[in-house]
């Protein structure tokens, strides 16, 4: 008569740690972080480059001339009045230029600038039309809702006789 018993479960061998799984886990562990920052860095990248100009340097040798040109047109006293409307997929801009008296000022080549807050991909620029004397119009096709900065200028040929920078919302449709 056989009897079958179950054979004693063999010792467990302990745990034992040893350097090759420590230089893998070392391994693993900051390649994980390594790519994970990389991820985040590249999204971030792609989103806002953080880049405002071409050339600070250069941009920083015209500060002082920019200034006082910007003082001159202060002393002016002209000012801007827009407005942001929607219209369809996109909107339109109505600006009216006028003195420090309220009169229209009129003869001008305006473009505007509607940037962005977050990334300049989204930015649109448009030159305005004159409808009316001291009135400008532009549309734009396709924008999205909300804040923008809007930054007009007014030539009279080459020179610039306006500069105005200003927030702007336009409304959800």
């Amino acid at each position: 008569m056989s009897c079958d018993t179950p054979a004693a479960p063999r010792p467990r061998r302990p745990f034992r740690l040893t350097g090759r799984m420590v230089a893998a886990m070392l391994v693993l562990f900051f390649g994980v972080i390594i790519s994970v920052n990389a991820t985040i860095m590249t999204v971030a990248l792609r989103t806002m480059p953080g880049v405002e100009t071409r050339s600070a340097y250069e941009d920083s040798q015209h500060f002082n001339e920019e200034i006082a040109r910007q003082h001159e047109r202060d002393a002016r006293g002209w000012n801007a009045a827009a407005t942001l409307a929607r219209q369809g997929e996109g909107a339109a801009l109505g600006v009216t230029l006028a003195d420090r008296l309220g009169q229209l000022l009129s003869g001008f080549t305006a473009t505007a600038r509607l940037r962005h807050p977050a990334t300049s991909a989204r930015d649109h620029s448009v030159a305005l039309s004159e409808r009316q004397p001291g009135h400008y119009e532009a549309r734009f096709d396709r924008i999205d809702a909300g804040a923008w900065i809007l930054e007009l200028k007014a030539r009279r040929g080459e020179e610039v006789v306006f500069v105005s920078r200003s927030r702007i919302t336009l409304p959800e449709k």
